[in-house]
């Protein structure tokens, strides 16, 4: 084959652009956080965070330079600058303003890369603006989470425990034939499983190398036995979050255990640094866990044509899941719109958030009601609540209400908070605009009425009473399985209309995100009779006879549940506090007992 003069310059232009193309080094990203939205941390509006790289993960990298800065505000900035540094209290080795601090992520590019010399260091930023803009994450680790907060450089981690989760900030790191390395977390730092059921050992993985993970082999190994290995083919690529369960065919007995679990190969080939990939967590294997609900916050209109869609919804699901559904109807710009609930914004009508997950706004239907329930139903839930509610008199103007909380397992540090919403039913006078009035498709009986059409208004949120929690309503330090009591007087609103349809929905609020942890709806009313008024109301004394509830003489039925929500038949009774709920007629009593 020849080529002539006019090819020849041709292939020769195309080598020497090839030769002089830069050839980009690897990279990859490091730090203590994952990759979810990052939430504020302390409640400064100009503030300074940080991360610490120790010594021995800085000589894993030695030789690498730190090319940028990886850091996520909470909320926008006005004026951000990321740093490296040996000291927080020295002049910083390396600094940069960034051009954009967008709520979210963001990265900045250092001019002057610093090389990492094997000696531990420090990464981080500070700005200024009109929020708190400051970025956390849900993962925790001891040198995840440095702040100044216009007192000094403290270690948050060290001193508020969990609630003081990693700083969304990450070091890249660049160069060639980077190390492999896995962060391995979890939600929590104890398993809490069903005796005799089998059961999913969760666990999340951050992959800080700058190749993709094809092969992961994670083992595990309980009270120091033998270790049990998994394999697990994926496709995660740098800096990707994943999930994944080890499936186990349960435990026979009840007790606590020590769980060890770790990255056992990455590829084919070892983790480079075991630190960060390998846990050693609590596994509490109980006769029964509590009720994990779903709480729906729908947004609603009466001059909302399509918000029939959403009533229905709510209706539906909560006949379908009454114990583990709570549908609260948020009114906007009509006569039913309470201002207590103004901080929570909509995208449209209608819309809804489930367990006040803001990230993630859901058409309101029965069958993404359904799969949510079925979804949030097979994870543990961090406690179990339950809750007596009455009117203190005659008047039904306040509300007598006693929370009680059970969490599953320890924690310390942590910020949960109780929240009261007041909801009724059956509230008339008002007409829904309407456009399934004379449909071909079925919507809950809608499509047979008339537009606007006249209905009783359902699920109607009359009050909040502290929509992002009571502070100290819950302690920063508890105890597992030790049921935790609160106790207030709520005034009645002056919009209810009848009080004896009205429900009082117990929520505990995440402080450190905003969403819902779990709830419970107690009805109040005629209806329901709570434990002052038990006199009332033709019920024995009830009390354990064995290892059983004696209810003999009780013509009504009778429901026996554990402190953490469970119902449980009456029958092979553990010692322990239970709730029983005794009806007769349109009657319930509710009583705590305590069998010894």
């Amino acid at each position: 084959m020849t080529i002539n003069r006019k090819q020849f310059i041709a292939v020769v232009a195309l080598l020497a652009m090839m030769f002089c193309l830069p050839i980009n080094a690897a990279k990859t990203y490091w730090g203590y956080c994952n990759g979810v939205d990052p939430v504020a941390f302390g409640t400064k509006t100009a503030a300074k965070g940080a991360i610490y790289i120790p010594a021995e993960v800085a000589q894993l990298y030695k030789g690498f330079t730190v090319s940028a800065v990886k850091y996520g505000l909470a909320a926008q900035a006005d004026d951000v600058e990321v740093f490296v540094t040996k000291d927080l209290n020295a002049d910083p080795i390396v600094t940069k303003k960034a051009s954009v601090a967008y709520k979210g992520w963001n990265e900045v590019a250092l001019t002057t890369p610093y090389e990492i010399d094997g000696e531990g260091f420090y990464i981080g930023y500070s700005y200024t603006g009109s929020a708190v803009s400051l970025g956390m994450t849900t993962t925790f680790s001891e040198n995840g989470c440095w702040a100044d907060l216009g007192d000094g450089w403290q270690n948050y981690a060290t001193q508020k425990g969990e609630s003081a989760k990693a700083l969304a900030i990450q070091a890249r790191i660049t160069g060639d034939n980077l190390p492999l390395d896995l962060m391995l977390y979890t939600d929590t730092h104890e398993y809490a499983v069903v005796k005799g059921e089998p059961c999913k050992l969760e666990f999340s993985v951050k992959n800080l190398c700058s190749v993709a993970v094809r092969n992961l082999q994670v083992g595990y190994s309980i009270d120091g036995g033998e270790e049990t290995v998994c394999n697990f083919k994926t496709t995660m690529g740098s800096n990707i979050d994943k999930s994944f369960a080890i499936e186990h065919e349960g435990f026979s007995t009840t007790g606590k255990h020590s769980l060890k679990m770790r990255v056992v190969s990455i590829n084919g080939k070892d983790d480079a640094y075991a630190p960060n990939s390998e846990l050693v967590l609590g596994l509490n294997v109980k006769n029964s866990l509590p009720v994990q609900r779903l709480v729906v916050e729908e947004g609603t209109g009466t001059w909302c044509p399509n918000c029939p869609r959403g009533i229905v919804a709510v209706h539906k699901a909560s006949e379908a899941f009454p114990d583990r559904f709570i549908g609260i109807a948020v009114h906007r710009q009509d006569a039913m719109e309470t201002n207590s609930y103004a901080e929570l914004k909509f995208d449209g009508y209608p819309s809804s958030y489930i367990n006040r997950n803001l990230k993630s706004s859901i058409d309101p239907s029965f069958d993404a009601f359904k799969t949510a329930v079925n979804s949030v139903s097979e994870k543990v839930p961090v406690m179990g609540v339950e809750a007596n509610a009455e009117y203190t008199d005659a008047t039904k103007s306040k509300i007598s209400v006693e929370a009680l909380t059970t969490f599953v397992s320890e924690h310390k540090g942590i910020d949960y908070r109780l929240s009261f919403v007041l909801i009724e039913d059956g509230v008339k006078g008002y007409t829904q605009a309407n456009n399934y009035a004379g449909g071909s498709v079925e919507m809950g009986g809608f499509e047979k009425l008339g537009n606007p059409a006249a209905v009783d208004m359902d699920h109607v949120a009359r009050m909040n009473y502290s929509y992002n929690g009571i502070e100290g309503s819950i302690p920063a330090d508890v105890e597992a399985d030790k049921t935790l009591t609160y106790a207030t007087t709520l005034d009645m609103p002056s919009t209810i209309q009848n009080a004896d349809n009205c429900d009082l929905v117990v929520l505990v609020i995440d402080a450190a995100t905003g969403r819902i942890e779990n709830g419970v709806k107690v009805a109040l009313g005629e209806h329901t009779t709570g434990i002052r008024d038990a006199e009332k109301v033709v019920v024995p004394d009830f009390s354990f006879s064995g290892d059983r509830l004696n209810v003999d003489g009780f013509a009504g039925s009778v429901r026996l549940y554990t402190a953490d929500g469970v119902e449980v038949s009456n029958s092979n009774l553990a010692p322990g506090m239970y709730i029983v709920k005794a009806t007769a007629g349109n009657q319930t009593v509710t009583k705590k007992l305590i069998k010894r």
